[in-house]
């Protein structure tokens, strides 16, 4: 029996051991998985908010949606690369004033063509379009001469502000699901702090990768939000006007007690009232065959109403 034992302890240690490790190493896995999750959302925050950024002289004036390049208006664009010239941290500072006709701000194309890129790549020549892009409708004059563009000093509110609520990767190429929220829907809460309304419209940006690793936009292109992943629609439903909901007919606060002959029925005739025209709720009064008694009711010395039986004696003392 002691050798047994023996072989039982012997066997109880190794095992303990192998648990313990094991044991060990299912912890640290669930470590390491809690802090790669943590840190995937984390890092999926911080590149949605760089995205934001990124697209917000993109989005500010609606462009119109494109599925390639090709086929955007050149002057949305370029209008975006004015705007995220102007937007950036040395804005309009070191630009000069212009001295003709025309007056405003007076930035080199070359700038303006390095914001461009930065947004929208090289597929486009924009360097060989100055002279034939009309920009009248954005107030902003194209000098030939100069190789500048003169750009009007007026503020100028931005339509919509993108937030984007999933970026899915696609080979080398980025779709970010960015909804467009309107500026003018801000609203402003009770404490003083602003909550977001939910976008007017959604739209599916592809950034596509080029030389260096650097994202453009490639195509701007319209989606309906239930295509949109992440978003959640928090419109309530409302009743249909035109089948407006039941309601129950007013009930008056007092209702005469129905009057009844001795074999139950409800008398039909005109309802008892007294001096001021009220109906009176009370129990109708009889005489000794239990007839209604139509005559004016009687009263005391108070002029309430005397609500008990009238008897035949009682009539005649009167």
């Amino acid at each position: 029996m002691a050798s047994k034992k023996r072989k039982k302890n012997k066997l109880a240690f190794p095992i303990g051991v192998i648990t313990v490790i094991l044991a060990i190493i299912g912890l640290v896995t669930v470590v390491s998985f809690s802090v790669d999750t943590v840190k995937n959302l984390t890092d999926k925050t911080a590149d949605k908010k760089e995205y934001e950024q990124f697209l917000k002289p993109v989005v500010m004036f609606d462009p119109d949606p494109f599925d390639d390049l090709t086929q955007a208006d050149v002057s949305q664009l370029l209008n975006s690369a004015v705007w995220a010239l102007l937007m950036s941290e040395e804005g309009t500072d070191k630009y000069p004033y212009s001295e003709g006709e025309t007056f405003g701000i007076v930035v080199p194309q070359a700038d303006i063509e390095n914001f461009f890129v930065s947004l929208f790549g090289t597929e486009i020549d924009i360097a060989s379009m100055h002279s034939s892009i009309d920009m009248s409708s954005y107030d902003i004059v194209y000098d030939a001469a100069l190789k500048s563009y003169i750009l009007p000093i007026t503020g100028v509110e931005s339509a919509y502000t993108p937030k984007i609520y999933d970026i899915e990767k696609q080979g080398s190429s980025l779709i970010l699901s960015v909804g467009y929220i309107g500026n003018s829907a801000w609203v402003q809460v009770a404490d003083g702090e602003y909550t977001a309304p939910e976008p007017d419209k959604y739209m599916k940006i592809t950034l596509r990768e080029r030389s260096g690793g650097i994202m453009y936009v490639s195509s701007i292109q319209s989606t309906d939000s239930n295509e949109v992943i992440g978003t959640t629609k928090r419109r309530e439903e409302r009743p249909s006007e035109t089948e407006p909901p039941e309601t129950l007919p007013a009930i008056a606060e007092t209702q005469p007690i129905p009057v009844t002959d001795e074999n139950g029925e409800v008398i039909t005739t005109e309802a008892l009232t007294d001096e001021n025209g009220e109906i009176i709720t009370t129990e109708p009064l009889t005489d000794e065959n239990g007839e209604v008694l139509t005559t004016e009711p009687l009263t005391d010395e108070n002029g309430e109403i005397v609500t008990e039986e009238v008897t035949e004696e009682e009539t005649n003392e009167e």
